[in-house]
């Protein structure tokens, strides 16, 4: 029985040498032609990899698929070709790997990220939260259920207004300590960091504008920024410093239509770096000298092992043009998705911006949460955890030495995350739909980028403590990274 990519492609071969598809014409794209053929996008991709092999068809950096001149080239067989399907072309080997991965949307590679990690994995090192026993669960559920004893009747209240109101001064204080000055109004409660990234691009960006990120990035942000009508302007980032600010002058000043700047100056998702106080002055007058608008995630800040109490980016801004957004979803409380934004001069349009994308964020999660900060719990919560994820990276990066290749470039992410750089010939994606057939998942590194780029990387999430099943999975991927080069 033919593999379904083989099937698809004798068929689409067919067509061509029929004349049914004329040489130039566009060929359906990875999405359209999965719908049209009922196929998987992988299976789509393969397809069109095996007819770009074969002469029939040629892939076009940013614009598509064309049916290509199949008559003038050695490798064409239209007499086979005519014939009925099944015997349109002899049993070949499988193509070798080619750059179609360029060809599958964003969306697309998320979707099948999704896919593949839904299925039950014994050792998930994929998603961007620490073990569950590492957060003060049982100091949360004991709060939670002496609110539900004595406020039953909050399950069956409406959430009105910008946030609980003692949840926005707890959030006051523990941002003061930050080195912001900002009063209760200032502050917005969101559904997450991801909702005060939305609404803060929304308020102050219009379809079709572009937007510079940190290269890589959270991939997340392309998400986003995607779903916005957004196009994402990648800006590298230099070892031990986050984003380039040369970098970044050059494109804001040669890119007119960029109009926001999105980072993670505290602590950044992959890499783990954190800016300098210097740094951080100098990134602001950029954006002052512009008149752009810096919207600041501070999600992971808490998290730093290097400045956990350094100032965001906001703590300096004077004319409101940075647009700061927190959450307490990695650091404290994974599932109750509270996360919060400060606009600055845009903090009108995100509040009505806010009624119109969720409302209202929860209740009840607001008042357990304000409890818990004006308990004083949370300063040696999150001392606790960095000291386990730097006790704990320690044997990690002996097992990662021990089983990768020797050739692979490992990053101690500030011992949250591990970024791996492979030989450039491996395609981490092609590692992953492997790795998860025995149950282990990781993030490939071509979603941490608009374009494509970091296909032969990954991370790893390594927040959990170490013992032999992670040894373990970490050996089955050094294997597999083995037998991709």
């Amino acid at each position: 029985m033919q593999h379904s990519y083989r099937a698809l492609a004798q068929q689409l071969q067919g067509e061509i040498a029929r004349g049914e598809r004329r040489v130039g014409e566009r060929m359906p794209s990875v999405r359209e032609g999965s719908g049209q053929f009922a196929v998987s996008a992988s299976t789509m991709v393969r397809c069109y990899r095996y007819l770009e092999m074969h002469g029939w068809v040629d892939a076009r950096p940013k614009s598509g698929v064309y049916v290509a001149d199949w008559k003038a080239r050695p490798t064409a067989q239209p007499a086979a070709a005519a014939q009925p399907a099944a015997a349109a072309q002899p049993t070949l080997a499988p193509p070798a790997s080619m750059a179609f991965e360029r060809f599958v949307s964003l969306q697309e590679r998320m979707a099948e990220l999704y896919a593949l990690t839904s299925q039950p994995l014994h050792m998930g090192l994929h998603l961007a939260n620490a073990a569950p026993q590492w957060y003060p669960t049982e100091a949360l559920a004991r709060i939670g259920q002496r609110l539900l004893r004595s406020h039953p009747d909050a399950l069956g209240v409406y959430p009105t207004g910008t946030g609980w109101p003692a949840f926005k001064q707890a959030l006051v204080q523990y941002l003061g300590a930050k080195g912001l000055e900002l009063a209760a109004d200032d502050l917005l409660v969101t559904n997450g960091s991801t909702e005060a990234l939305a609404v803060a691009l929304r308020a102050t960006t219009q379809p079709g504008d572009s937007v510079a990120v940190e290269s890589p990035a959270y991939f997340g942000l392309f998400q986003l920024l995607d779903s916005l009508g957004l196009k994402a302007v990648e800006v590298p980032c230099v070892q031990d410093q986050g984003m380039s600010l040369e970098a970044l002058e050059y494109a804001l000043e040669h890119n007119s239509s960029i109009r926001a700047v999105v980072l993670m100056p505290g602590f950044q998702n992959p890499l783990g770096y954190a800016m300098s106080d210097s740094h951080k002055r100098r990134l602001l007058k950029l954006i002052e000298r512009f008149g752009t608008v810096l919207v600041e995630d501070d999600t992971f800040a808490d998290l730093s092992p290097y400045q956990p109490t350094a100032q965001p980016v906001k703590a300096w801004d004077r004319l409101g043009q940075v647009v700061y957004c927190g959450s307490f979803s990695k650091s404290l409380a994974p599932a109750f998705r509270l996360g919060w934004v400060s606009g600055g001069r845009y903090h009108a349009r995100i509040a009505a911006l806010k009624l119109s994308h969720s409302l209202v964020t929860p209740l009840w999660e607001q008042m357990v949460l304000a409890q818990y900060l004006a308990s004083g719990e949370l300063a040696p919560h999150l001392r606790r955890l960095r000291e386990r994820l730097a006790a704990n990276v320690v044997p990690v990066l002996a097992s990662v030495r021990q089983h990768f290749p020797l050739d692979c470039q490992i990053s101690n992410a500030g011992n949250w995350w591990l970024w791996v750089e492979a030989a450039p010939q491996v395609d981490t994606l092609a590692v992953l739909r492997q790795s998860v057939r025995q149950g282990i998942a990781f993030t490939p590194g071509v979603l941490f980028s608009a374009s494509g780029k970091y296909s032969h990387c990954m991370r790893m999430t390594v927040a959990q403590p170490f013992g032999p099943t992670m040894d373990a999975a970490l050996a089955t991927i050094g294997g597999l990274l083995r037998e991709a080069v």
